[in-house]
């Protein structure tokens, strides 16, 4: 169920008018994303900062348009609003209003109900109780209208122009087109496409936070080496006392860079591997809830622009064998250094303080 905020937009603060997806999977109102990029050069999303856009010569409310409209919160944000309005009969003046028609999306009183139910136009209508419905029911009960013909079921959906059309609309302008289906059949499709595109989601968010989850470990483990490996700088500069003082600091300080060019190149991997989790989890999330509402044109108008869009996600969750590289072990940097200092002080015929072991 959504909830409030989540109907809201982020930059405006009121419910969403025309929300957009933009490629990082947040909903944004039309107008906000256009004042957004007119606002600054390169603006990303204002939530997680990936582009909205690359680059383009086109304006930006032509950019902001071609992004796909998510309809199912439009409807949802529809639905929110009819239900927020004050509770009276829309026949009657001024009487409280319990029953709300889940078609016509009118508010009744108990005797205009009982009326409702019994007209031969609405008497097939689901009447409830104006307590019990969420906008996620109202919204998935809207009817299938025609587009042409607002007031008319539509019973066929047109593909070569991508609207949902009565039978009336089907025998005379569409009548030349090749590829006019019952709507019916239609939304089985879409909504079987939906199901596909939620179970690809969930398995490449699934595949995604494992990987991350195997960097999380690669990186302690990385951590491991260092204290290991720094521990091994301790015990070498030990045995060399105050003569290598200054070797044991630069030791240290090239297993530190060493270790923390590990680490950098694993934090940008997970970095990027969380972005695209954000990306995954958020289309997922508008995919999930356009199954769950299933508002008819609605749906077949924006499962293409969610089948194309999840298309164009990264979902691989392969980590690369640099991922992998072991940093070069301080041992043999250590013995080379005791090395060459038992060479110097034996050209300066100086005996060691300490006696030097092999590793």
């Amino acid at each position: 169920m959504a909830e409030q905020h989540e109907r809201e937009c982020a930059v405006c603060t009121n419910d969403f008018t025309t929300p957009k997806i933009l490629p990082c999977g947040h909903l944004l109102c039309r107008q906000c994303v256009i004042s957004w990029m007119d606002s600054k050069a390169d603006a990303g999303c204002p939530l997680c900062r990936c582009p909205i856009v690359e680059q383009s010569d086109r304006s930006s409310s032509d950019t902001v348009d071609a992004l796909p409209t998510d309809f199912v919160m439009e409807a949802l944000v529809e639905s929110a609003r009819v239900l927020s309005k004050d509770h009276l009969c829309c026949v009657c003046e001024d009487v409280r209003a319990d029953f709300i028609c889940m078609q016509c999306q009118d508010m009744l009183c108990t005797m205009c109900t009982k009326a409702h139910r019994k007209l031969s136009a609405t008497r097939s209508h689901d009447v409830e109780s104006v307590s019990t419905v969420t906008p996620e029911r109202l919204a998935a009960s809207r009817p299938a209208l025609c587009a042409d013909h607002g007031d008319k079921q539509a019973e066929f959906f047109c593909r070569e122009h991508r609207l949902a059309v009565c039978s009336a609309c089907k025998a005379n302008k569409h009548i030349v087109c090749l590829e006019t289906n019952y709507l019916d059949n239609e939304i089985k499709s879409v909504q079987k496409s939906l199901t596909d595109l939620t179970k690809n989601l969930a398995e490449a968010e699934q595949k995604l936070e494992q990987a991350i989850g195997r960097l999380t470990s690669r990186l302690q483990e990385v951590d491991v080496s260092e204290q290991e490996d720094m521990a091994q700088v301790d015990k070498t500069c030990d045995r060399l006392h105050k003569l290598v003082e200054d070797v044991c600091n630069k030791l240290k300080d090239k297993c530190r860079k060493q270790h923390l060019k590990i680490r950098k190149s694993l934090c940008d991997v997970k970095t990027g591997l969380s972005y695209r989790v954000g990306k995954v989890t958020s289309h997922k999330h508008i995919v999930t809830r356009a199954v769950a509402v299933s508002p008819r044109p609605a749906l077949i108008h924006m499962t293409q622009a969610l089948t194309d869009r999840v298309n164009s996600l990264d979902l691989s969750a392969d980590l690369q064998g640099d991922v992998w590289v072991t940093p070069l072990s301080s041992v043999e940097c250590c013995q080379d250094v005791v090395r060459r200092i038992e060479d110097e002080l034996l050209m300066l015929k100086i005996e060691p303080e300490v006696q030097f072991y092999p590793f």
